[in-house]
């Protein structure tokens, strides 16, 4: 559905599908398919045309779940630059590491963060912008924090000058040109940062095809037709430095048609009110995330969880008894969900292999999506029969292209289109696969339906 595009493409196709539809909601605040590209390409603009941003260039993303990030991403895409994305607290010494290791030309920071090491980023010689995180809010909510939570991080940055605004550039005088558009979904354009196969910390590149490989399967991973999710919304909390929250908790609805909600932190009270004022169809988090909303009495008095489609557990594994004590919470209110898990890593985006409501198997974490392989094998590299336990390799559209400057160890991580992930398990008859030890870092995330 995607191929052969890449993901500023595949999201261009779906703004002008659907333009009165919603891209994304944002405490309260609604931003069209329609008005969502022409901020996108209104920052591509003054990305090209003003900071002198060119294709190839790699820029630093470090930003919380805000419409920021969403509308720099896809503006850096249309461009052709790489996308480098970072923790949004993510302290300033590891970040200006990061920004010169990987040769960086700009980086977008996250006011906050900047406020809290102002000294230390005024004598960078690092190019930095802030977001905020009401540039995108209604007016009284803006007012509200401008005045009542952010004055004194506003004052200090405003007394160190030189720290400009994201919505700013918008200002800046604009000669008119043209922006020519990438067209390579093939190039590295994402940078994601993981502990890696070795668990060592690295930088794993990808393409837009392989992010757009993982959005092509996003309604199989559902259980669901387009027609079911258009107009409904994706509650993001995952966080877009994750590969799991930028591909499936973003991109992926988005190119499919259906909205972003976007909180920037996690909180009851949020995640209900944004489920009161718009229609939440998936839920996307971590397993402490869903123990927090199992014992809150906010939550589970929620009339509209009964409209509840699907859900994501990302960052760690589900406990059964929380899988139980959400699915009884469903049950109550009428609603169909339940909980399936699946099995993915940075180094493919995210998910690989899922339970669905029609196949799924108890303590399995799924079988292989569509055009996924996996295979078993033993220390030699030779594959395993059935029921054996060795090494998980896997071999799909969303493989990474390379560790950033470190050939070893991609030669000694991919091999004859084939990806060693460095955890242990089995496939049984039916091709479902169980983990059984992990030696790294790795996505562990549940759905459900």
């Amino acid at each position: 559905m995607f191929e052969n595009m890449t993901m500023y493409q595949a999201l261009k196709e779906a703004c002008l599908d659907y333009p009165k539809g919603t891209a994304i909601y944002y405490e309260g605040n609604r931003i069209s398919f329609s008005k969502f590209l022409y901020l996108i390409d209104k920052c591509s603009d003054a990305l090209y045309n003003q900071l002198g941003v060119r294709s190839g260039d790699v820029v630093i993303l470090s930003q919380p779940n805000i419409p920021n990030v969403l509308i720099l991403f896809y503006a850096l895409n249309k461009i052709g630059a790489i996308c480098n994305m970072i923790h949004p607290f993510t302290p300033f010494d590891q970040l200006y590491d990061i920004y010169h290791n990987t040769n960086c030309k700009f980086a977008f920071v996250f006011e906050q963060r900047v406020a809290k090491e102002i000294d230390k980023f005024k004598k960078t010689s690092m190019n930095i912008y802030v977001t905020r995180i009401e540039d995108y809010l209604p007016i009284y909510k803006k007012v509200i924090y401008h005045l009542f939570m952010n004055g004194k991080i506003r004052h200090k940055l405003a007394r160190s000058n030189g720290f400009i605004g994201f919505k700013y550039m918008y200002k800046m005088r604009n000669p008119g040109r043209n922006v020519p558009e990438n067209n390579n979904y093939l190039k590295a354009s994402v940078y994601l940062h993981s502990g890696s196969t070795t668990g060592d910390p690295k930088t794993i590149c990808h393409n837009d095809a392989a992010f757009n490989f993982i959005a092509s399967h996003a309604l199989e991973f559902l259980s669901c037709s387009k027609e079911d999710i258009m107009g409904r919304g994706m509650l993001s909390i995952l966080p877009s430095f994750h590969g799991f929250g930028l591909c499936i908790g973003m991109h992926s609805p988005l190119v499919n048609r259906f909205a972003n909600v976007l909180i920037p932190k996690f909180s009851i009270k949020k995640v209900t009110s944004a489920m009161k004022h718009f229609d939440v169809a998936v839920l996307t988090g971590v397993p402490t995330m869903y123990q927090s909303l199992v014992e809150s009495e906010q939550f589970k008095s929620l009339k509209q969880l009964k409209n509840l489609y699907v859900a994501f557990s990302g960052g760690d594994s589900l406990s059964p008894a929380l899988q139980s004590e959400f699915d009884a919470i469903m049950e109550q209110k009428d609603s169909k969900c339940r909980l399936f898990e699946g099995y993915g890593l940075t180094e493919v985006i995210a998910v690989n292999t899922v339970n669905t409501f029609k196949n799924n198997k108890p303590n399995s974490v799924g079988r292989p999506c569509s055009n996924v392989s996996i295979k078993i094998c033993g220390d030699g590299g030779n594959q395993l029969k059935t029921n054996e336990i060795g090494e998980i390799y896997i071999s799909s559209g969303s493989m990474m292209l390379n560790y950033f400057d470190d050939n070893k160890l991609t030669r000694s991580t991919i091999s004859k289109g084939w990806l060693k992930t460095g955890d242990i398990g089995y496939l049984d008859k039916d091709n479902y696969i169980y983990i059984t030890g992990r030696c790294k870092n790795v996505i562990i995330f549940a759905w459900i339906h």
